[in-house]
């Protein structure tokens, strides 16, 4: 009996109504009750599909806070994210996003311990014109290969630089190798104008 409660599955439209009904804790989000609130709608998203996950702008713009669906990159959630985003309501207080969206070209990314920027990252490129993108592999200064942080930073980045679904959809094959100054690289934040031409 406990098993089918969390296996439950619920629609576009009750994800929303539930949200709706719970809008205004999620405008008003501070340190006191962050985990409570993302507690409760990471239950109701996984509810919806297993695989996606959210995050809010920290700031407030023009009376309305961003709330971004994400599928964390993995390709298969991308419909899940498109059709419930699709399906939401205007709300009065928020801005629905689908994927995470590009930053500002210039990251410093701080993760488990682990500082990145865009000078610390490199890439060549080969073109798959079968699958329309580009296949790449990056090269990080100071990467070991026993060290994950480094590529899970990496992937924060790639998100900010070029956007989720691009990272997706526009990246065939991605390899990771330490940087040692190999001649064909190119700084990362050229990646940026070869993406936008595909």
């Amino acid at each position: 009996m406990l098993k089918n409660l969390f296996k439950k599955k619920i629609t576009e439209k009750e994800f929303w109504s539930w949200f709706e009904k719970n809008s205004e804790d999620y405008f008003q989000l501070d340190e006191k009750n962050y985990d409570l609130l993302f507690n409760k709608l990471g239950l109701q998203l996984s509810k919806y599909h297993k695989d996606l996950t959210f995050e809010f702008s920290v700031e407030i713009s023009q009376g309305k806070r961003e709330f971004i669906i994400s599928a964390e990159g993995m390709i298969s959630a991308f419909p899940a994210v498109i059709k419930l985003v699709e399906e939401a309501p205007t709300l009065e207080k928020f801005n629905i996003v689908a994927f995470r969206q590009r930053q500002n070209s210039e990251q410093e990314i701080y993760f488990e311990g682990i500082v990145l920027n865009t000078e610390d990252i490199f890439f060549t490129y080969r073109e798959d014109k079968q699958m329309n993108c580009v296949d790449i592999v990056i090269y990080i200064k100071g990467y070991r290969e026993e060290n994950d942080q480094f590529i899970a930073a990496t992937f924060i980045m790639l998100d900010s630089l070029i956007g989720e679904y691009d990272v997706g959809v526009k990246l065939g094959e991605i390899n990771f190798e330490p940087y040692q100054e190999e001649k064909e690289a190119q700084p990362i934040l050229n990646l940026v104008s070869l993406v936008d031409k595909l």
